[in-house]
C-alpha cells in the first residue's frame, strides 16, 4: 500500500539525513586536525519497481559518504623543524611501529606533524612512524644493504623509519678544493732543454754547409717536438744561419748561432721546459762526428722539467699554496699546491703532502706527490687548459693523465681512513674566477712581487657532534654538526595512487590501500607526479566551516520535512482506521 510505502520512504529520508549530520559533525570536530580530509554526503534514489504505469510505489533514498581525500588543504607555517606538508599529490608512508617486520602493514597519511620520540624516531601525533630511504652524504638513495638504489627500483623493504640518532657524530672528508690565485706572468720560466752543436773553422755567413765534410746537398733530418715531426732539408748554398732559421720555424724550438771565425755554434732551446726535442737523421748524416757535431745527437734534447720534479726537489717551485684537508676520520692533513713557470703562458703544478706516520702512504705517493699537471693561459690571462700528467718516481706512477676539469684525484692515507677522492677546482676555463696569470711586476728593490692568493676553499671538516636537524624542501632529513657539516641522512618517501579518493579511512588520520584505489607507487618528493615537500609547514583540514554550517541547516530542514511525511502518513492511516469504527 502506498501509505506504508510513503512512511517507509520518510524513514529512509530520516536515516539518510541523520547520517549526513554525522558526516557534518565529524568534519566540524576535525576542523583543526592536521591533514584531515573531509567527507561530503551524497544521495541517490531508491526505486521500487511497479508492474503498472498507473501506480506509484515509494522507494526512498540511499546515503553515500564520499571522502575528499585528493582535495588539498591550506598549508600553514610552523616553528617545528621536523614538520612537513605535501603540496600536490601523494601521501607520507607510515607504520604503527618503530621496528617493523616485512609483513607489517603500511599506512598513508597527509599528517606531517612529525616529532622524534624518546629513541629519536620520527612519528606524528597519532603515533605513526614516517618512512623513507637512507642516503649517503651526497643524498643518493640507499637500499636496505647500503647499496645505491632509486625510488623507481626500490622495494618497500628498503624503507626505514627516520631515525635522528642514527648519526650523532660525523666528519666530512674533503672532496673538493677550490683555488683562486694569480700567477705572476713576469716570472722567469725554467729554461727548456738546451744542446749546442759545434763545427770548427767555418764562417756561417759565407760558408756553404755542403762544403763541410759529411754534409751533402739533399741531406735531411727530422725534429720531433710535442708529438709533431718536421723534416729539415739541407740544400746547396745553405749556411749555418739558414739552418738555424729552418729549425726555429718549428713551433716550440729556438735555434741561435754564434761565430768566432774558428768555432761556430748552433744552440737549440726548447720553448717549454717540460717538452723534449728528438733529432734523427733521415737522409745522409748531417748530424754526426764528420758533419755537424751535435753532442748527443742524433738523439733527444731532454726536458729540463719532468712531472714529479717539484716533489723530488729536482726543480724549485716558484710559489707554494698550502691548504688543510680532512680524511673520512676527520684527521687533518696539509697539502701544498706547488707551481713553476715552464714557458710563455704555460705552468706546471704539483699537489704534494706529508708521508710521515698517519699521513700519505709513501708507497702510493713517493715524495708525497698526489697529482702533477700543467696549466695554460690565454693572452687575456684566463685559464685555458688544466691537464693532469701521470708522474713516475722510483718506478711508481702517481696521478692521472688528461683533462682534470671533471676528473678526480686520489689520496691514500696510513691512518686507517678511507682513500680520499678529491676534485681540484682551478676555476672555469676561459674565465678569471679561479687561477689567473697577470703581470705583477717587482717591488722598489727589484724583487718579484709575491704571488696573490685570493681564496682557497675545501669542503671537509673534522669530527663534530650533532647540534641540529631538520626536514628540507627536497624531502631530506638533514643533520647539522658542530663542525658546520650538514649531511642528509634520510629522504622522505611519497606514495601516489591512481584513485586516492577510494582509499579506506583508518583511525589516526591514516588511510589503507584498497582494490579501488589501486596499488601505491613509491616516489621521491617532486618527481614523477609526487607533490613537493614543504618544510616547517603543516597541511590544515580541507573542511570549509561555512559550507558545513550551511549543510547543517539544509540537513536539519530535510530531516524535519521527512518527519512531516511520517506524521502526515500516520494521520492518513488513522483516518483510514476510523472508517471501520
Amino acid at each position: 500500500m502506498s501509505l506504508f510505502g510513503a512512511m517507509i520512504s520518510g524513514v529512509s529520508g530520516l536515516n539518510a539525513q541523520s547520517q549526513n549530520l554525522g558526516v557534518i559533525s565529524d568534519n566540524i570536530s576535525n576542523l583543526n586536525t592536521v591533514g584531515y580530509k573531509g567527507t561530503v554526503g551524497r544521495f541517490s534514489t531508491l526505486v521500487t519497481e511497479t508492474a503498472s504505469n498507473t501506480r506509484y510505489t515509494p522507494g526512498g533514498v540511499l546515503f553515500h559518504p564520499t571522502a575528499l581525500i585528493s582535495k588539498q588543504g591550506l598549508l600553514q607555517a610552523t616553528s617545528s623543524n621536523t614538520a612537513a606538508a605535501i603540496s600536490g599529490d601523494g601521501f607520507f608512508i607510515v607504520r604503527d611501529t618503530s621496528n617493523p617486520g616485512t609483513n607489517d602493514e603500511l599506512f598513508f597519511t597527509r599528517a606531517g606533524d612529525f616529532k622524534p620520540d624518546n629513541d629519536g624516531y620520527l612519528r606524528n601525533t597519532a603515533g605513526y612512524y614516517v618512512q623513507g630511504w637512507a642516503t649517503d652524504r651526497e643524498g643518493t638513495l640507499l637500499d636496505a644493504d647500503g647499496n645505491v638504489t632509486s625510488s623507481n627500483s626500490s622495494a618497500v623493504t628498503d624503507l626505514q623509519v627516520l631515525d635522528i640518532n642514527s648519526i650523532l657524530t660525523a666528519a666530512a672528508s674533503t672532496t673538493n678544493i677550490e683555488f683562486g690565485a694569480n700567477l705572476n706572468a713576469d716570472e722567469t720560466a725554467v729554461t727548456g732543454g738546451t744542446s749546442t752543436s759545434t763545427t770548427l773553422g767555418i764562417d756561417y755567413d759565407t760558408t756553404d754547409l755542403t762544403t763541410l765534410a759529411g754534409i751533402n746537398n739533399g741531406d735531411q733530418f727530422t725534429i720531433t717536438h710535442d708529438g709533431t715531426t718536421t723534416t729539415i732539408t739541407i740544400n746547396t748554398g745553405d749556411t749555418l744561419e739558414d739552418l738555424a732559421a729552418a729549425i726555429s720555424a718549428v713551433t716550440g724550438i729556438t735555434a741561435t748561432t754564434t761565430t768566432t771565425g774558428t768555432n761556430d755554434t748552433l744552440t737549440l732551446t726548447g720553448a717549454f721546459a717540460d717538452q723534449g726535442v728528438t733529432i734523427a737523421n733521415l737522409t745522409g748524416t748531417p748530424f754526426s762526428a764528420t758533419g755537424i757535431n751535435f753532442a748527443g745527437v742524433p738523439g733527444t734534447l731532454a726536458p729540463t722539467y719532468t712531472a714529479g720534479d717539484l716533489a723530488t726537489g729536482t726543480v724549485d717551485e716558484d710559489n707554494t699554496m698550502p691548504v688543510t684537508i680532512y680524511d673520512s676520520l676527520g684527521s687533518s692533513h696539509t697539502v701544498n699546491l706547488q707551481v713553476v713557470k715552464l714557458g710563455q703562458n704555460r705552468w706546471a703544478f704539483e699537489l704534494t703532502g706529508q708521508t710521515t706516520a698517519g699521513h700519505l702512504d709513501a708507497a702510493d705517493h713517493p715524495n708525497g706527490l698526489i697529482q702533477a699537471g700543467t696549466l695554460t693561459f690565454d693572452g687575456a690571462g684566463n685559464l685555458q687548459t688544466f691537464n693532469g700528467v701521470a708522474a713516475t718516481i722510483g718506478g711508481v706512477t702517481v696521478g692521472t693523465t688528461g683533462a682534470l676539469s671533471n676528473a678526480d684525484i686520489s689520496a691514500e692515507w696510513t691512518n686507517g681512513s678511507e682513500d680520499s677522492t678529491i676534485t681540484l677546482d682551478f676555476g672555469t676555463l676561459g674565465l678569471s674566477n679561479g687561477i689567473t696569470q697577470f703581470a705583477a711586476g717587482a717591488d722598489a728593490n727589484g724583487n718579484l712581487v709575491n704571488y696573490t692568493t685570493h681564496f682557497i676553499n675545501q669542503n671537509g671538516a673534522q669530527a663534530g657532534t650533532m647540534v641540529n636537524y631538520a626536514l628540507t624542501e627536497e624531502g631530506f632529513l638533514q643533520v647539522e654538526f658542530a663542525n658546520g657539516v650538514k649531511r642528509p641522512v634520510y629522504k622522505l618517501a611519497i606514495a601516489t595512487f591512481e584513485a586516492a579518493d577510494e582509499l579506506e579511512n583508518h583511525t589516526g588520520n591514516v588511510y589503507r590501500q584498497t582494490r579501488e584505489s589501486g596499488d601505491y607507487l613509491l616516489r621521491e618528493p617532486g618527481l614523477n607526479g609526487a607533490g613537493n615537500v614543504v618544510a616547517s609547514a603543516l597541511e590544515g583540514s580541507n573542511v570549509d566551516l561555512g559550507e558545513e554550517f550551511t549543510n547543517m541547516i539544509v540537513t536539519q530542514r530535510a530531516y524535519s520535512a521527512n518527519t512531516k511525511t511520517i506524521t502526515t502518513t500516520d494521520e492518513m492511516l488513522d483516518e483510514l482506521i476510523r472508517i471501520k469504527r
